[in-house]
């Protein structure tokens, strides 16, 4: 049998820099079927870069992959936000073989499967962890049954979405096979897009040491269920040193969603990582939890390498942090934050902006806790509510908005409407605010001065401030303070052409 599996990739901010990496879910995935099957199966990874207004080229790459590769089986991995390439995609497999199977993974199809199978192309959703329902289904029709009563899928049947029994959560994670790296090029994305800690992307790993994340954050996917299962630190040493070894590769993302949840094993990592004599960069761009950090947990990840890390705090409103249920304690947050600019360490904060009730006052609480605090870099997003999400479920219970009106596709960079208690304006002048005066502090460009080099090239470190002049709206001219202004004129010199882009926001 041979297996395409495709990960759709819809990029935002790409009149800027789009961001790409290799499918982490994809090569496990890969690793699992081959192990399972051998050589009774062949499988081909491959991404599709999505960019909005090229539905033409999306079909081209899909189509000409299909008449090269020739598969029996189409695999899609997507973001709700990449649905609209989602669908075509799978629409133009079963136009060019009405045979060929279809199936899809990932955050779309495992939090709106109604809306992956809509359009009639789609044989069957995998929903959640994928690797032992996809070995599954791919037994299934190999041998010739009947593959509609596998655990964990949903599919339609006269007109209805039918889910079959749940699949338990893979408990050992450690019994998994090491990611499928046969299919991977590190150099195909260089020097082309952004990496997910912005960097221009160069050849690196991406590294998933935890499934699950014991929190229950209201605006969050729901993919790998909610119990925290670790690989152990001798695991994930193995898997650094292989591809250190076997590619020559130094520069290594976590992208955990909680990594530090077990302190005592984030510690042990970076001990093992440090007695290896491998001279290697970490980072940790999906965060960590800035409340389960003490002081040796962030020097002991600087002295394994790491030179970056996000920090998501998300709302500086107590009141929000409750009712989005990410409970995070800000004072201890803001610790953590200050043992990281004491160790020189690279940190960007994640802040949203619209939640639901949200009050003016609260709203400010979170830009006035980005302002104080030492974070060299900030992102500020606008609330999105995704299907299948607590947050959705809650903006729809205020009567914000129908199922079928709202639009995911738009990005969280944007500002839009929300319900929320002040207008659309006052968000769009606060998100302003925010950059504004978060960035453009004399103390913030020092420290951002003296930090970013460890692990920023000079072009991107252009790029890290032309963001920001770009986002404020500003003018050269409103910037008060002499230092900052000498640092930034130059890049307000050339930020005229990118003030043209529409709604540009970091």
């Amino acid at each position: 049998m041979k297996i395409l599996l495709t990960d759709i990739l819809r990029t935002s901010l790409e009149e800027v820099w789009p961001s790409a990496e290799h499918s982490l879910g994809l090569m496990y995935l890969s690793a699992a079927v081959k192990r399972e099957f051998g050589d009774e199966v062949d499988v081909r990874i491959e991404t599709l870069i999505s960019r909005q207004g090229k539905e033409e080229a999306d079909k081209k790459f899909m189509s000409e992959l299909l008449e090269e590769y020739k598969p029996d089986l189409a695999g899609f991995r997507s973001l709700t936000i990449g649905n609209q390439a989602f669908h075509a995609a799978v629409r133009t497999v079963k136009e060019w073989k009405g045979n060929c199977f279809t199936t899809a993974g990932g955050p779309y199809p495992t939090d709106d499967p109604q809306g992956a199978l809509s359009g009639g192309c789609l044989d069957c959703a995998v929903i959640g962890e994928g690797e032992v329902t996809f070995n599954g289904l791919i037994g299934r029709i190999l041998r010739g049954e009947m593959w509609q009563t596998v655990p964990g899928i949903a599919f339609t049947e006269g007109g209805r979405v039918i889910k079959t029994q749940s699949r338990p959560l893979i408990l050992d994670i450690d019994s998994l096979p090491l990611p499928d790296y046969s299919h991977i090029d590190f150099n195909k994305f260089s020097n082309q897009y952004l990496t997910f800690t912005s960097k221009i992307s160069k050849p690196h790993a991406n590294i998933m040491t935890t499934r699950g994340c014991p929190y229950r954050c209201s605006y969050c996917h729901n993919i790998l269920g909610k119990r925290f299962r670790a690989r152990s630190p001798e695991s994930v040493l193995a898997e650094i040193s292989f591809i250190y070894n076997s590619f020559g590769i130094t520069d290594f993302q976590i992208i955990d969603d909680i990594f530090n949840f077990d302190i005592a094993r984030a510690k042990r990592i970076c001990d093992l990582i440090k007695s290896s004599g491998m001279k290697l960069t970490l980072s940790f761009p999906n965060a960590i939890r800035a409340d389960r950090a003490d002081d040796e947990l962030i020097d002991k990840m600087c002295e394994a390498g790491t030179k970056f890390t996000s920090i998501a705090i998300e709302t500086g409103s107590p009141r929000m942090q409750k009712l989005i249920r990410k409970n995070l304690d800000l004072q201890k947050a803001m610790k953590t934050i200050e043992r990281c600019a004491e160790n020189g360490l690279i940190t960007r904060g994640f802040f949203m902006l619209g939640f639901p009730t949200e009050t003016e006052e609260e709203l400010k609480q979170t830009v006035d806790y980005a302002i104080e605090s030492p974070l060299t870099g900030a992102t500020f997003f606008t609330v999105v509510y995704f299907p299948g999400t607590e947050l959705h479920a809650l903006a729809k219970s205020l009567g914000y908005f129908k199922e079928s009106d709202y639009d995911v596709i738009r990005d969280y960079v944007d500002v839009g409407e929300g319900p929320y208690e002040y207008s659309l304006e006052t968000l769009t002048e606060m998100k302003k605010r925010a950059i504004r005066e978060f960035a453009f502090s004399k103390a913030r460009i020092s420290l951002a001065l003296r930090t970013l080099p460890s692990y920023f090239t000079q072009r991107e470190i252009d790029g890290f401030f032309m963001a920001y002049v770009v986002s404020s709206k500003a003018s050269v001219e409103e910037i008060r303070d002499e230092y900052v202004r000498s640092i930034l004129k130059r890049y307000f010199l050339i930020a005229d052409k990118f003030s043209k882009k529409s709604e540009f926001y970091v």
